[in-house]
């Protein structure tokens, strides 16, 4: 299973938080990740349908990943 939040603590010494939170922010914006508070109040991220589809897309064929800008974000303000 895809674990957002595991990827984006492995990427905190590589990336600045702003960064990070812009790459996920787009994400949400195209509809491939969820956001939401869990119990103890902190942000938690989950794949939508079409980000499970895309997951699934990648995995079956990787340079499938470098058509993702194809997708259109979804409008919503930050």
């Amino acid at each position: 299973m895809f674990d957002i939040n595991n990827l984006i603590e492995k990427l905190e010494d590589k990336f600045s938080p702003e960064i990070l939170n812009e790459a996920v922010q787009g994400l949400v914006r195209k509809g491939i990740l969820e956001q939401y508070i869990d119990q103890d109040g902190s942000f938690k991220f989950e794949l939508t349908d079409l980000g499970s589809e895309v997951a699934e897309d990648i995995i079956n064929d990787p340079i499938s990943f470098l058509d993702m800008d194809d997708i259109q974000d979804d409008g919503m303000d930050n």
